[in-house]
C-alpha cells in the first residue's frame, strides 16, 4: 500500500506544480508581451560571458530616417567627417541622407528612383569634394548592378556596372581611398544551366564611368565580400560549396588593384562540419602594404540548422597564413550573426571593429540586439567587452548586412570614433521580421550644444573627456581642457586607490591637452588587465574617470 499512496502523493504534487506553472504563465506572459511590444529596455540584453552593460561612452540612438528599410541599408563617411546613409524603401527607391555633426542631425539630400524590387544599396565616399557612389542591385533584366554617382549638391547620373544575360543576385563594393579613382565590385552570378553560382569581379579606374569585363574568381561560390587594403591590395572572401553537406569560407587576394593576373594566395579559411556563411572581411592599412592584419568574420551554423554562432579567422601577414576556427561569440538559446567588420583607412590605425546581431530563437523572446566589439593587431583574438549599445529592437536577417553596418564619425574634441547604423523593427509589430526606421549611434558624442563654449568652439569650463579607446590595449588617449593657466596633475590609480603613474605634473597654459598612457607603471613595467582610474587636478578643480585595460 505504501507505493500506491506514494504514487497518489506524487500525482497530486505534480498536478499542483503544473497548476502553479499555468498561473505563473497567465500572470507573467502579458507583462512579457507588453515589454516586448515597447521600446528596448536596458539593461536587459543577453550578456555574454565576460561582457558588461553598455559603457557610458555610447549614447542614446538617434533617428536617421523613418519608414521602410526592407531592401537594405548602407553608411560611409568622408575624410571631413561627413556621414552619408542610404535606405531602400518598400518600392525599391533609395533615399540618401547626410549628417555634418557626427550623426546628431540628418538631412535628406537625394532620392534615386529604381525599378520596384531593387535592393542591397552600398554607398561609398572618397576624399572630400569627390562624388558619392551609390551601388544597388536592380530588379530589371533579371538582376543587374547599377551605380549612381552623386555630387555634393545631390545631383547625379547613373552608370551600368555589369549587365549580361545571366542573373546577378548578390554583390559587394569597395573604393580605394589612396588613389580615389579606383572602384571594385565582386558579384554573384547565376548562369543558366549551372546548379551553383559563380563569383566575378569588375574594376573601374575612372570613378565608375567605365568598367572592366567581369573576371572569373571561382565557381560554386556565393555571398562575396570585398575590401581594399593599402597600396592596391584587395581582399575577397566568399562562401564555397565543396560538394559536401556544408559550406566553407574561401579567400583570395590581389596585390594590384584587382587586375586579372594579380590574384593569388587562394585558400579555405574553414574545414568543418558547419554551414559557414555570409563572411565579412576587413584589413588594416598599416605598412608594409603586403603584410597587414586581416580579419574575416562569418556565421557558423550547425547542420541541424538550430544554432548559429559568430566565428572568425585572422592573418598577421596579409592573408598568406591564417589562424582559423575561432569563436567570437556563442551563447545558448541565441543566434549570433555577423553584420559588419570595419577599420580605419590609416597606416597608424591598428584596430578592427565588429557589429553583429544576437537574437533568441526560443519563444516567446523573438527580439534581438546589436552587439559590438573591437580587437587590435597587438592582440587579434581579444575582442574586449562584447556589449549592446543599441536602444531599439533591430530587425532580423541571416544576412546581417541588411541589419547593421559600421563606420567612423567625429567624436569629442576632434577624435574619430566607431559608429553603427541599424535597421529597426516596427514597435507595433514586434514579433514580425519587418524592417522599419533607421537608427544611428556612435561611441562618443560631440559636445552638447547647450554646453557653454568659447568663441573658438571649445568648452569654457574645466573638463575631462572619456579616454579613447576604452577598453584599450596597449595604449589609450586622455583629453582634458583647462580654462586658465594652472598647475595640472594627471594620475593613474588602480581600483585599490594605489597610484600607478603620474602622467602630468606641471604648470600648463589654458587650452585643450591630449596625453597618452601606454599601460605601464612609474617604472615602465606593464600593468595587468583591469579597471583603472585617471584623476585630473587643475587649480581648485578635480575630476576622475574609469578606464579598462584588456591585454
Amino acid at each position: 500500500m505504501r507505493p500506491f499512496k506514494s504514487s497518489i502523493f506524487w500525482a497530486k504534487t505534480t498536478s499542483l506544480c503544473l497548476f502553479l506553472v499555468v498561473l505563473l504563465c497567465i500572470w507573467v506572459a502579458p507583462a512579457l508581451v507588453a515589454a516586448d511590444n515597447g521600446e528596448f529596455q536596458h539593461p536587459n540584453p543577453p550578456l555574454r560571458e565576460g561582457s558588461a552593460p553598455k559603457p557610458f561612452t555610447w549614447d542614446n540612438d538617434l533617428t536617421v530616417a523613418t519608414g521602410s528599410v526592407e531592401g537594405g541599408i548602407s553608411i560611409d563617411s568622408d575624410t571631413s567627417g561627413n556621414l552619408y546613409a542610404v535606405r531602400c524603401t518598400t518600392g525599391g527607391d533609395f533615399r540618401i541622407y547626410k549628417s555634418t555633426d557626427g550623426g546628431k542631425n540628418w538631412s535628406d539630400i537625394a532620392t534615386v528612383v529604381a525599378p520596384a524590387g531593387s535592393s542591397y544599396p552600398v554607398i561609398l565616399t572618397g576624399s572630400t569634394g569627390n562624388k558619392l557612389h551609390l551601388f544597388y542591385l536592380s530588379s530589371s533584366q533579371d538582376g543587374d548592378i547599377w551605380m549612381y554617382s552623386i555630387a555634393q549638391d545631390g545631383e547625379g547620373e547613373s552608370y551600368e556596372v555589369k549587365v549580361d544575360s545571366d542573373t546577378i543576385t548578390y554583390f559587394s563594393a569597395c573604393t580605394d581611398m589612396g588613389r580615389g579613382d579606383y572602384l571594385m565590385v565582386a558579384f554573384q552570378r547565376e548562369r543558366m544551366g549551372y546548379l551553383t553560382p559563380e563569383i566575378y569581379t569588375t574594376v573601374s579606374t575612372d570613378q565608375g564611368e567605365s568598367w572592366s569585363d567581369g573576371y572569373y574568381i571561382t565557381g560554386d561560390g556565393s555571398h562575396p565580400d570585398i575590401a581594399y587594403g593599402n597600396g592596391g591590395y584587395v581582399y575577397l572572401v566568399y562562401e564555397k560549396y565543396l560538394g559536401g553537406p556544408d559550406q566553407e569560407i574561401g579567400f583570395i587576394r590581389s596585390d594590384n588593384y584587382g587586375a586579372p593576373a594579380s590574384w593569388k594566395d587562394r585558400q579555405y579559411l574553414t574545414s568543418d562540419s558547419y554551414d559557414d556563411t555570409y563572411p565579412r572581411v576587413a584589413a588594416l592599412h598599416t605598412l608594409p602594404d603586403s603584410t597587414p592584419y586581416v580579419w574575416v568574420a562569418y556565421n557558423q551554423e550547425n547542420l541541424a540548422h538550430t544554432d548559429i554562432d559568430l566565428a572568425y579567422a585572422y592573418s598577421c601577414n596579409g592573408g598568406k597564413d591564417w589562424s582559423k576556427n575561432h569563436i567570437l561569440d556563442s551563447t545558448s538559446a541565441c543566434h549570433e550573426m555577423a553584420c559588419d567588420l570595419w577599420t580605419k583607412r590609416s597606416p597608424d590605425y591598428h584596430n578592427v571593429h565588429v557589429c553583429y546581431f544576437v537574437g533568441r530563437y526560443v519563444l516567446p523572446f523573438p527580439h534581438g540586439h546589436i552587439y559590438y566589439g573591437s580587437a587590435s593587431a597587438t592582440n587579434p583574438t581579444d575582442w574586449g567587452w562584447l556589449f549592446s549599445p543599441t536602444n531599439h529592437w533591430p530587425t532580423q536577417s541571416e544576412d546581417g548586412r541588411k541589419v547593421c553596418q559600421g563606420t567612423f564619425a567625429p567624436g569629442n574634441y576632434g577624435f574619430v570614433v566607431p559608429a553603427i547604423m541599424y535597421a529597426g523593427k516596427d514597435p507595433d509589430e514586434p514579433f514580425g521580421d519587418n524592417f522599419r526606421n533607421l537608427w544611428f549611434d556612435n561611441s562618443a558624442w560631440p559636445v552638447d550644444v547647450e554646453e557653454e563654449m568659447t568663441e573658438e568652439g571649445v568648452p569654457a569650463e574645466f573638463s575631462l573627456s572619456p579616454n579613447y579607446p576604452n577598453p584599450f590595449n596597449p595604449q589609450t588617449r586622455i583629453s582634458y581642457f583647462i580654462p586658465e593657466a594652472s598647475r595640472v596633475r594627471l594620475e593613474i590609480f588602480n581600483i585599490l586607490g594605489q597610484r600607478i603613474k603620474t602622467l602630468v605634473d606641471e604648470e600648463q597654459a589654458a587650452g585643450r591637452v591630449e596625453v597618452s598612457w601606454d599601460g605601464t607603471d612609474k617604472d615602465g613595467n606593464d600593468v595587468a588587465s583591469g579597471v583603472y582610474l585617471y584623476k585630473l587636478e587643475a587649480g581648485n578643480s578635480s575630476q576622475s574617470n574609469k578606464m579598462v585595460l584588456m591585454r
